[in-house]
């Protein structure tokens, strides 16, 4: 913040640092008590130049040495949490603070500033984040992503305006645990398939891409016909990390717009960049099928139900172990004449606490076979107060008075347009051992 004066005393500094470590706002997160804690060391002792994002990382976070800010958005996230923890704590546990530690945005350098020197009054920070907090993007998929993620947002903020905590029924609480729990903070990640990305260019020039290669004629021949932008050269493509698949954005927008209305904090990150252990707090959601997401794919190869590719029917199935020894495969149906999806299937899982946490949180996946909208029926099945009460009967004739820890639900929907259409319950089974994220 331009025009305030440092503090100069370096006892005060500190007394100031020691009173934003023991607040309650970071009371529970050693990550963020750590991030706070080495840049402001860092500023008393006069080294403020050397705070860099890698630093913090290795230094702070305990990453690896090979840490790479355009695949890793962990310091980010985590300086985006810090901001708004700082502002909680200042506005609700110590208003009258006579000296404030500040994090500015595009910077990780704290700022001690005197309260009476504040110009303006702090704005409320909105507690959906659905790009990287960073106002520069240090790689070019986390814009791509955003910019789609942002588009499902809105659409889904038009759905949910107006509904406030009270509004969300108690058995969606109850079945999203601690993810809509008011204040949470949760990670939101969503897969990013790989694909090839079709740019043409100019005669005699290659485009400024890297891994780029020449297409095939029939891609070129195809490319042709959508009436595009021809510019006269030849077609390229090259591979990209980049973009989501739309039902899969729709339901991380879903997602986001709950959590929002509970209450609660998200960011919302490709799935490439998630690092759960280290920059999840309160829940962890994963959207997004395991061929698109290698943390999905590692979660669910320990899980009873996953899904398979079946040779047998030469298309990804979800089935309870090998499709070949299962009594229960979920293939989905096509339209023979346009090979497109016509009724499909999706899976959610949740995974309790994971050991060595020091309060609940809760792992959602909600996933699907690769290029349908399973997952974001899953969300769909998940969001509805009357198919959640249907699920929590189920579990009570099995003998469970709430939810178990862990367990997973099969559903099932119609197609129209790539996106999910009426979704039921097909299947679920309780896991008496749930994998754990390392």
């Amino acid at each position: 913040m331009s025009g305030d004066n440092p503090l100069t005393d370096p006892k005060e500094k500190r007394q100031a640092l020691e009173a934003a470590l023991k607040s309650r706002a970071l009371a529970r997160s050693e990550q963020l008590q750590a991030f706070l804690r080495y840049v402001c060391e860092l500023e008393l002792a006069g080294r403020g130049d050397e705070i860099t994002e890698y630093a913090i990382a290795t230094e702070a976070l305990n990453r690896r040495t090979d840490y790479a800010p355009g695949e890793d958005s962990s310091v980010r996230s985590r300086a985006h949490a810090l901001r708004r923890k700082l502002q909680e704590y200042y506005d609700t546990e110590s208003p009258e603070s006579v000296w404030r530690i500040e994090l500015p945005k595009g910077s990780y350098r704290p700022l001690f500033v005197r309260s009476s020197e504040l110009q303006t009054p702090k704005p409320v920070v909105a507690p959906v984040a659905v790009s990287s907090p960073s106002p520069r993007f240090s790689h070019p998929f986390l814009l791509g992503f955003s910019l789609a993620a942002a588009i499902a947002v809105a659409v889904f903020s038009v759905y949910f305006s107006g509904l406030s905590r009270s509004a969300i029924d108690p058995i969606v609480q109850e079945a999203w645990g601690p993810a809509l729990s008011p204040s949470s903070e949760v990670l939101v990640a969503v897969a990013c398939p790989p694909m090839n990305r079709l740019v043409s260019s100019y005669p005699g020039l290659l485009p400024k891409m890297t891994g780029v290669v020449q297409t095939p004629q029939e891609i070129s021949t195809w490319f042709g016909s959508l009436n595009l932008e021809n510019r006269g050269g030849p077609l390229y493509m090259f591979p990209v990390r980049g973009y989501t698949q739309f039902s899969d954005t729709l339901a991380a927008g879903h997602v986001a717009s709950l959590i929002k209305s509970a209450g609660a904090n998200c960011q919302t990150i490709p799935e490439p960049s998630a690092q759960p252990m280290g920059i999840h707090e309160d829940g962890l959601i994963l959207i997004g099928s395991p061929p698109n997401a290698a943390l999905i794919a590692r979660l669910l190869k320990s899980t009873p139900f996953s899904i398979h590719f079946d040779p047998t029917h030469n298309d990804e199935v979800i089935s309870e172990g090998p499709p070949s020894s299962s009594k229960r495969v979920f293939l989905a149906m096509r339209n023979q004449s346009t090979n497109r999806f016509s009724k499909v299937y999706g899976l959610i899982t949740v995974l309790p606490s994971q050991p060595g946490r020091d309060k609940p949180s809760r792992t959602l996946i909600f996933s699907g076979i690769s290029g349908s909208p399973g997952g974001q029926a899953a969300v769909q099945y998940f969001s509805l107060p009357a198919a959640l009460r249907e699920l929590k009967e189920r579990f009570r004739r099995e003998g469970y008075r709430q939810f178990p820890p862990a367990y997973q639900v099969v559903v099932r929907c119609g197609v129209d347009s790539e996106v999910a259409i009426n979704t039921v319950y097909e299947a679920h089974i309780v896991m008496s051992h749930p994998p754990v994220i390392e």
